[in-house]
Order: C-alpha cells, then structure tokens, then sequence
C-alpha cells in the first residue's frame, strides 16, 4: 500500500510539468550541418550554439586573420526584452585549438591540436591567436522561464499531433510557427572585439527569434522532436 502510494504521488508531481520545445532562427546568421549559427567576415569566424535547457549560450570564435583578436567580455551582453545580461564571467573555462601550415623548399608541413585551460582572468578578455579558436560557455541563457502564453492563445489553435517514444509511449503535442514579427520571443547578442594592438574596438551584433514552439508534457530525452542540435532549446513549465 506504501509503494502504491508512492508512486500514485510521484505520478501527480510528474502530471505537474510540461515543457516548451522552442526553435530558434536568426535574419542575419545561416545556420550550419549541426544547426549551429554561423557568421563569418574576413576578421572572424563566429558560431553560436543555444542547446540545453533554457539555451545556454555556447559560442566559438576563430581568429581569421594574422593578428591577435580580442574578445572584450566586458563590454559585451546578451540583450532580451529590452535588457541587457552582462557576458563577463570572471571564472573562464574556455577550450580551443589551432591549424596551420608551412611550406619550406618542396617539403609541406601542417599541424593541429587543442587548448584547454580554466582560470582567473579579472580584466574579463581574451586572446584569439592567429589561426586558432576558442569555445566558450556563456554565463547566460536565452530564456530562463516560460514564453508568453498569450502569443499562442491569439493563434488558431492548431490540432494535437502524436508521437511514440523510444520505449513504446505514445504522447501527444502541439505546434506553433511564427515570423519574426509574430514571434512571441526575441533576443540579440552585443559582442566587441579588438585586433592586434587593441586600441581599436569594433562590435558584432546579431538578432534571434523564436521560429517554432512545441507544447508537449513529454520529457526532452525521450521527445523525438526535440535533437541535440544548436537551435533547440526546451522550457519546463509547471501547471500547478
């Protein structure tokens, strides 16, 4: 009777989260094979990756060019409903890698590998080398809670669709599409950088809507629809 119980309460607690599935698309920035947006110029190449719950901003930079180049955390922010979350975090865990070639005489050289390092960097910058990159998880999420339901209730409710599990569970879920302008959620990143010197600062700056929202009370690992890709994030909900 005491395990019945338990689980009829743990079952009640389980009915009691639902979750937001939520697809992101940019204007400015394509996206790559992994679903990561990528932007280049002749400077830099940058990929943003918002996987995970709420979208924890995993971002990488490669140094195009043969200077150093400067990524200023101070000055730069993550930027929803009109303020601006701060991307300065003092403790870096920051990995990244190198490749390079030279040739001498008929004799062709290359060479490869990784960097990886955790450590206090008060001024809040780092260094990009020539030729390398950095990957750096953001003390920063896209959207901490649940997206306005009223966006969807101005919508015509579109039919529940069905899925089955993995593990045989057949669950159902709903599916909202939107434009920029409709979108119910909006976000841009403010990134400055510095090369060689630097003494001489510019910004990059890119904006980001939520394309897609699926409704679902199914949880992310067993969510078919739901992949580990860099434009997916998931929301819980709680229905109480």
């Amino acid at each position: 009777m005491r395990l019945l119980s338990l689980i009829l309460i743990l079952l009640s607690f389980s009915s009691c989260v639902s979750y937001q599935y939520l697809t992101l698309n940019s204007p400015e920035m394509p996206k790559n094979g992994k679903k990561d947006f990528s932007w280049e110029n002749d400077t830099m190449r940058l990929t943003y990756n918002f996987h995970g719950e709420g979208g924890p901003v995993t971002m990488t930079v490669f140094n195009k060019t043969d200077k150093p180049l400067f990524v200023n955390w101070k000055k730069s922010a993550l930027i929803r409903g009109g303020e601006a979350f701060s991307l300065l975090d003092h403790n870096v865990q920051i990995s990244g890698g190198y490749t390079g070639s030279s040739a001498g005489g008929r004799v062709f050289q290359s060479a490869s590998g990784s960097i990886n390092g955790s450590f206090e960097l008060p001024e809040g910058i780092n260094l990009v080398p020539p030729g390398t990159f950095i990957t750096k998880s953001l003390n920063a999420v896209v959207e901490p809670n649940p997206v306005h339901s009223d966006k969807f209730t101005a919508k015509p409710q579109p039919p529940s669709k069905m899925l089955t599990s993995p593990a045989g569970k057949a669950y159902t879920y709903r599916s909202f599409s939107f434009d920029q302008a409709a979108s119910p959620f909006q976000f841009s990143s403010y990134l400055t950088f510095a090369l060689a010197n630097n003494t001489q600062e510019f910004y990059v700056s890119h904006s980001f809507y939520v394309q897609e929202v699926i409704l679902s009370s199914e949880i992310p690992e067993s969510f078919g629809l739901y992949k580990p890709e860099g434009d997916q994030l998931f929301v819980k909900v709680s229905t109480q």
